[in-house]
């Protein structure tokens, strides 16, 4: 993609003249070219919706590095910039002065009109699916492991605002992604919460629970707010609840597949590999009472591979896994050589957009196979 849409300034809505209306021009316009760096002013192509956007009152942001592909943001979706080509010629002029009708055997005028560019190119707007890896990249190098942890008193950590430079998203996008992901604000600052501090969350509010052998179901939010303060920050608190309770009403209970996975991401990671009899019997034990494990919560955390002997469930986290479509299928099919779409779709289900769904992707870039009426995707080369 041209760098120099790093230098873009302004962004043009042009009114084209049609062939009447400039039979109609009451005056012949001279074109006089001026001196001027047209390498400085893009043209634009914009929707409706973005034309009215802009004429709110609001703005687009340009985000990019030389390492990056250029990409436009609204405050709400993300766009990549193509280049096209027009057949005619687009001319770039500060005003375009329109004339008083004549009669047919009136006379006309020569005027002169100052030109600043000419243009055969202009860059459209198609909306992308933002890259938001980076967020959780960008904030895992200041991890948060608990306030009895923190060493250096001063805030640590990236502020919304650095986040915004940094990452190719719109600012809601980013936003919604903060909410779901374990990302808490500490001292102002954004953190990742670390899997062994949630883990560690998660035990203690159940050891409390086993200690007064109740059920998560029999207590409020405020009781476990109340019980949790002397663990963490009221943000912190609040974030790990909205992560693995279900809030109904005046009752809570646990998010069985949150749950399950957060216990999985903290088991598997020393070993990247584990007998499956033995880790399906000690994931269970681990589990908060009332919580059930089922094989179905490790897609997007791990996967079973029934095909060694013995049978082993290996790490394989979906945010440790490659953006691009073709290398991160690529390590897919190399741990298993066939998926179904149900046990694939958490790992490709970050890379759809408002185009393609996962199974448009598959079908792209992956070929499929049916066995026993079963539908299975596979490495197409």
């Amino acid at each position: 993609m041209d760098r120099s849409l790093q230098q873009v300034n302004t962004i043009l809505n042009l009114a084209k003249l049609t062939e009447s209306d400039i039979k109609k021009e009451s005056h012949v316009l001279q074109f006089v070219p001026q001196i001027y760096d047209s390498k400085q002013v893009k043209l634009l192509e914009v929707s409706k919706d973005t034309l009215e956007y802009l004429n709110s009152g609001e703005c687009l942001f340009i985000k990019g590095s030389e390492d990056d592909h250029v990409i436009i943001c609204s405050n709400s979706n993300t766009f990549e910039l193509k280049e096209a080509e027009t057949s005619n010629s687009m001319l770039l002029m500060p005003s375009l002065l329109q004339g008083k009708l004549l009669e047919d055997t009136g006379s006309r005028t020569l005027m002169q009109q100052e030109v600043f560019g000419v243009y055969h190119t202009y860059y459209e707007m198609r909306l992308t699916r933002p890259k938001l890896q980076s967020l959780r990249n960008a904030l895992a190098k200041y991890p948060y492991k608990g306030k009895n942890s923190e060493v250096i008193k001063e805030a640590v950590g990236l502020s919304f605002t650095e986040l915004k430079t940094m990452i190719q998203a719109s600012e809601e996008e980013i936003i919604n992604r903060l909410q779901e992901m374990p990302a808490a604000k500490v001292k102002g600052k954004w953190r990742l919460l670390d899997v062994g501090f949630l883990f560690g969350w998660v035990s203690y509010l159940d050891s409390i629970l086993r200690e007064k052998q109740l059920s998560l179901k029999e207590v409020t939010q405020p009781i476990v707010e109340n019980w949790m303060g002397l663990y963490d920050t009221e943000d912190v608190n609040a974030k790990c609840i909205s992560l693995f309770m279900e809030v109904d009403g005046s009752s809570l209970r646990w998010k069985s597949e949150a749950v399950s996975q957060l216990f999985a991401l903290y088991l598997l990671p020393e070993l990247r590999a584990f007998d499956s009899k033995d880790f399906f019997t000690v994931w269970q034990q681990s589990m908060p009472v009332g919580v059930m494990t089922n094989e179905e919560h490790l897609n997007g955390v791990a996967l079973v591979d029934y095909d060694s002997s013995p049978s082993l469930v290996k790490y394989l986290p979906e945010f440790e896994l490659p953006e691009e479509i073709n290398e991160r299928l690529g390590i897919l099919f190399r741990n298993r050589t066939k998926w179904t779409l149900q046990s694939i779709t958490p790992y490709v289900q970050p890379l759809t957009d408002n185009n393609l769904n996962v199974a448009a992707l598959l079908t792209k870039y992956a070929r499929s196979s049916t066995i026993n009426g079963v539908k299975y995707y596979s490495s197409k080369y």
